[in-house]
């Protein structure tokens, strides 16, 4: 079993005590390793205990998973991938919301818990949404109105069109990541939180929360954190070498992790809060 494989198998373990912030980091960069074959991360994390004890007869969202991981290997074979929105970055993601997920049993449930929990299906929806979030990610900015965003869910009902799916599930697809997809753009994170604030669309926009704070823990950690601030910034001198010296600069992190905040209780029983702010005080 490759190295990788074992770190993934003891991260997603059920029942694992709370890991530190260093083993978080320890694993994301292990991982990093691994990351010029997408597909065998996919087939790693599915064949961790979480997603086996989740695996179910028939289950349509498995497959379409790994189909979709070899999809994007086959991209990054015939085009350069992007400084940061690659498959490095999707890893991260699918990892981080398998964490997320976990902590689904050890929640102590009260009426707003309650409507954080997420059914079985709405767990592989959850996985397939990280892998497919940035599908076919430019590594530019939006000259239009989330329009990177919008391409990938595109691009991902081509690919659900190729798998031949029927005409119902596929629609429900793409109905259920639409919404969770585009919320992963930051000019619309405070809108969502606001949305969480007034209970509009309450579940929906739960889970468009836990896909939105996978997509940013990496982020907000101490050391990987500034790995991933260069990377960013490195794509971000092919469309806007202003942002991209924002980006870089330590005022322009201590920005970024200001103006996130992790709200889930998954995420707060993960500690992500005093992660991001420990990421704060390493800066000050």
């Amino acid at each position: 079993m490759r190295k990788s494989a074992l770190m993934i198998d003891s991260l997603l373990t059920p029942g694992k005590s709370l890991i530190s912030f260093n083993e978080f980091e320890e694993i994301l960069d292990d991982t990093d390793l691994n990351g010029e074959s997408f597909f065998l991360t996919i087939a790693e994390i599915l064949n961790s205990p979480f997603w086996r004890s989740l695996d179910y007869h028939n289950n349509p969202y498995k497959t379409l998973c790994l189909d979709l991981a070899k999809e994007i290997d086959s991209l990054a074979r015939i085009q350069v991938e992007p400084a940061y929105h690659s498959r490095l970055h999707f890893k991260d993601v699918c990892l981080v919301i398998s964490c997320l997920l976990m902590q689904e049993e050890n929640l102590t449930l009260n009426s707003d818990s309650n409507t954080w929990l997420c059914s079985t299906e709405e767990k592989w929806l959850l996985l397939l949404a990280a892998i497919a979030h940035d599908f076919y990610h430019p590594g530019l900015i939006n000259k239009t109105p989330l329009e990177i965003e919008k391409n990938s869910l595109r691009m991902l009902e081509l690919f659900l069109t190729r798998e031949n799916l029927n005409d119902d599930l596929k629609k429900s697809i793409i109905d259920r990541l639409t919404p969770w997809i585009l919320a992963t753009h930051p000019d619309d994170y405070l809108q969502l939180h606001k949305n969480l604030a007034n209970r509009v669309n309450d579940h929906e926009s739960k889970l468009a929360m836990l896909l939105v704070e996978a997509d940013l823990f990496s982020s907000s950690l101490p050391t990987k954190g500034l790995k991933l601030s260069a990377r960013l910034a490195e794509e971000l001198k092919n469309s806007s070498s202003s942002k991209s010296d924002i980006v870089k600069s330590t005022e322009g992190r201590l920005a970024f992790l200001k103006h996130i905040k992790f709200v889930s209780p998954h995420a707060l029983a993960l500690k992500f809060e005093e992660i991001r702010k420990k990421s704060i005080a390493d800066l000050t």
